[in-house]
């Protein structure tokens, strides 16, 4: 497993908790959560595969930004 992290123009935690439903609707195996309190309103998703592209997906058709930012190999998981 491996720990993606989006830098994204959510603000609100209601606008956060519908982004996470939409997410978890379209990849429903993977783990989410936002970091609201970071200045960049991270979103972090521990996930075995590349989803890039479906995040981007839900994002942009929600008319939210989103950035899929390098993650650090020691935010990797061991298995």
């Amino acid at each position: 497993m491996k720990i993606e992290s989006y830098k994204t123009d959510v603000k609100t935690k209601e606008d956060a908790n519908f982004i996470v439903l939409l997410l978890q609707f379209v990849i429903s195996d993977c783990k989410m959560n936002f970091h609201l309190e970071d200045q960049n309103h991270i979103l972090k998703i521990e996930t075995s595969r590349d989803i890039k592209e479906l995040v981007y997906g839900v994002f942009n058709k929600q008319g939210f930004y989103c950035q899929k930012l390098n993650t650090p190999k020691t935010w990797m998981k061991k298995e």
